[in-house]
């Protein structure tokens, strides 16, 4: 019975492990998302040797995405080596941002008007769901899906579709974007998942 008992505890902690999923986190910014399983990560090694050089605060957190022309690169995500991989490759990227306003309401109408703008960059570009409130972390945020061609560096057309998440935290917000395939290999799945998986200041 004993034996029996070891067998089924050492099987649980095997499950445990294979089902544990790594994740990302930014505990200067307050950020947190699984990792997508398999995936490659492209970590942004400079922006982790940047937060040790200074005293971590609001102000000082917020002057280093000034300095950086506005946004910074979190972490990035790809299904596929790039280096090795050739067409649209599945893509998660997470950037922090200056956030211009503290007002939600108004927040959420300059991300709207921004999201208008991908038409002037996308000749074809169309919304898949037009710009809408939505919660993540308990924190009220605004996305948006849309669609739209680009060539790659062969010249090769590409279809794709983007989710853009925008979510407002302190002085900054987090710009969350997930990229695949309008036709072929459908992440919508494994994305849905992962923005549930988001975790923002101290609920990290």
């Amino acid at each position: 019975m004993k034996k029996r008992l070891i067998i089924i505890i050492v099987f649980i902690g095997l499950c445990f492990s294979v089902n544990a999923q790594k994740k990302f986190e930014n505990k200067q910014y307050g950020f947190a998302i699984q990792e997508p399983k398999n995936w490659i990560e492209a970590s942004n090694e400079v922006l982790k040797k940047n937060l040790v050089k200074f005293e971590v605060s609001d102000e000082n957190l917020a002057k280093l995405i000034e300095n950086s022309k506005g946004s910074i690169l979190l972490t990035s995500f790809y299904k596929y080596d790039p280096k090795t991989t050739a067409g649209l490759i599945p893509t998660i990227q997470i950037n922090v941002r200056n956030k211009p306003v503290d007002d939600f309401e108004y927040f959420k109408s300059l991300i709207i008007q921004s999201s208008k703008g991908f038409v002037k960059v996308f000749e074809d570009f169309e919304f898949i769901e037009e710009a809408k409130e939505i919660e993540i972390s308990g924190i009220n945020s605004v996305y948006f899906i849309g669609k739209f061609t680009m060539k790659g560096k062969d010249g090769q057309e590409m279809k794709v579709r983007s989710r853009t998440y925008a979510i407002p935290f302190k002085k900054y917000f987090f710009q969350v974007n997930f990229t695949d395939g309008q036709t072929g290999e459908d992440c919508t799945l494994e994305f849905d998942e992962l923005i549930k998986t988001i975790k923002i200041g101290l609920k990290l």
